[in-house]
């Protein structure tokens, strides 16, 4: 199996207003990862920062997390993203606050 095409892990999530929102996980209260919604695929190539359509984003790296997160005040809707889950820990910060 080549290194293309291991699975990928997401963590789902919303930007409203320049905030991070997870379905599942009331805020304000405890970080709890364990309600977190989590998606596995498989693929033959690495998905691109920003390649889904209209409001859906995946998202690979704290810089367009930041960006994302900057670029969502101002909009009526939120902005629906795939997180990869290596992101988790700077996740926590934007949600909790603690990272901005």
């Amino acid at each position: 199996m080549s290194a293309g095409s291991r699975p990928k892990r997401f963590v789902l999530a919303a930007a409203i207003e320049g905030r991070l929102r997870f379905p599942g996980l009331p805020s304000p209260g405890p970080w709890d990862p364990s309600r977190l919604t989590y998606v596995t695929y498989w693929t033959a190539q690495d998905p691109g920062a920003g390649s889904l359509q209209g409001r859906e984003r995946i998202v690979l790296s704290v810089e367009e997390l930041d960006h994302v997160l900057v670029i969502s005040h101002g909009i009526p809707a939120p902005i629906h993203l795939f997180i990869s889950d290596a992101l988790l820990s700077h996740a926590q910060k934007k949600w909790d606050g603690s990272g901005t």
